[in-house]
C-alpha cells in the first residue's frame, strides 16, 4: 500500500481493514436484534442466541467449536502470525501446529476462568464490529494458571470524524445472574472513564502496555496509533474513549426435541430486550456513564458453566 493510498483513507477505514474477519457465525449464532439504541444514553445493545438445530436444540458445542477457530488470532500477535505464514504448505502447517500448541498452553486449566468469555468478546468485536484488537494480552501471560491483570481487552476504531481515534476499553462477564453480570462489567470499566488523562494506576498501566506491546502488523498504521495514545502529545486529547462489553447469562433453552418453534424462541428473547436495555440504562446512569459510547453484546446461554466447559472441549484444554 502506497503512502498516497493511505492518505486518502480515513483512520477508521484503515483500522477496519486490519480487523480479522471471514468466519460466518450465523449458522451457530442467531440474531435477535442489533444496533438497538438505549434511550437516554449513548449505548448500543446487540442480542444474539445460540442457534437451534432442526430439532430445536441449541448448537452450543458447534458454536464453541467455531469460536475456537479464532484461537491463534486471539492469542498470537499479528506480526507473529504474518511471519509464520510464509513457506511451503507443509512448513506453514507445521508452524501453525506449533503456534496452536503454544496458544492452548496459555489458557487456565483449573478453577473458574473468564478467559472463554474474553475470547468470545474478541471474536464479536473483530468479526461483527470490525474493531481490531490493539493488545494481545494472552501473549503476555507467564503463568497459565494466573489470569492476566487489568482489562479484558482493548480494541480500537474510527471516531466521530475521519481522523479521530476511538479506543474501546473491554470487559466480559459470563455470569448465571444477569444483573450481576451487567453491574460487574460496568464496575470494571468505570474507573477508566471517571479519571482524566492517564488517570488511575490501572489506566496508566494499560497505556504503558499499549505503548510497548501494541501489534497491528502495519508499521505506518501502528505509528499513527502510537502518536494518539502518547500522553505527551496533543493528539491524546482528541481520543474518544468508549466501552465494549459482553454480557453472558443463564437462560432456559429447549431441552426436549421439537418442544418450541425456532421463531417463537427468538421472539421470546426479543421481547426481553426492552428490559435488558432498561437494566443497562439504569446502571450507566448510576455510574454517570450515560454519555459514554458503549457497545454491549447480550448473549444468553443455557447455563454459563456449560459454555465454559464447551469452550474447554473445543480448545482441547485438559480438565
Amino acid at each position: 500500500m502506497t503512502l498516497d493510498t493511505v492518505s486518502t483513507k480515513s483512520l477508521g477505514k484503515r483500522l477496519e481493514e486490519v480487523a480479522q474477519t471471514g468466519l460466518d457465525l450465523s449458522p451457530y449464532l442467531t440474531t435477535v436484534d442489533v444496533h438497538v439504541e438505549v434511550d437516554e444514553t449513548k449505548a448500543t445493545a446487540h442480542c444474539h442466541h445460540i442457534a437451534l438445530d432442526g430439532s430445536t436444540l441449541p448448537r452450543l458445542q458447534d458454536f464453541t467449536d467455531e469460536v475456537a477457530n479464532w484461537l491463534l488470532e486471539y492469542t498470537t500477535p499479528r506480526s507473529v502470525l504474518l511471519k509464520e505464514s510464509s513457506g511451503s504448505p507443509r512448513e506453514v502447517r507445521i508452524k501453525q501446529e506449533r503456534l496452536r500448541r503454544d496458544a492452548v498452553a496459555t489458557f487456565k486449566r483449573h478453577g473458574m476462568s473468564g478467559e472463554q468469555g474474553e475470547m468470545l468478546l474478541f471474536v464479536l468485536a473483530e468479526n461483527f464490529l470490525r474493531l481490531p484488537q490493539l493488545l494481545c494480552k494472552m501473549d503476555l501471560k507467564t503463568d497459565p494458571e494466573m489470569h492476566f491483570h487489568g482489562l479484558d481487552g482493548i480494541h480500537c476504531g474510527g471516531g466521530n470524524s475521519p481522523d479521530q481515534l476511538a479506543v474501546y476499553w473491554c470487559e466480559s462477564k459470563v455470569h448465571k445472574n444477569l444483573d450481576k453480570a451487567i453491574s460487574e462489567a460496568l464496575d470494571g470499566l468505570e474507573p477508566f472513564f471517571q479519571t482524566a488523562g492517564v488517570g488511575s494506576s490501572d489506566k496508566r498501566r494499560e497505556l504503558v502496555l499499549l505503548d510497548r506491546y501494541m501489534d497491528l502488523a502495519d508499521e505506518e498504521l501502528q505509528k499513527d496509533i502510537l502518536d494518539f495514545i502518547n500522553p505527551k502529545g496533543t493528539k491524546f486529547n482528541t481520543i474518544s474513549w468508549r466501552g465494549l462489553c459482553l454480557i453472558g447469562y443463564d437462560y432456559e433453552y429447549p431441552k426436549k426435541p421439537n418442544s418450541v418453534a425456532p421463531n417463537e424462541f427468538t421472539q421470546g428473547l426479543r421481547e426481553t430486550l426492552p428490559g435488558l436495555c432498561s437494566k443497562l440504562r439504569s446502571r450507566l446512569k448510576n455510574r454517570d456513564l450515560e454519555n459514554v459510547d458503549f457497545h454491549v453484546f447480550y448473549l444468553p446461554f443455557g447455563f454459563c458453566e456449560d459454555f465454559r466447559k464447551a469452550m474447554q472441549i473445543s480448545l482441547g484444554i485438559d480438565q
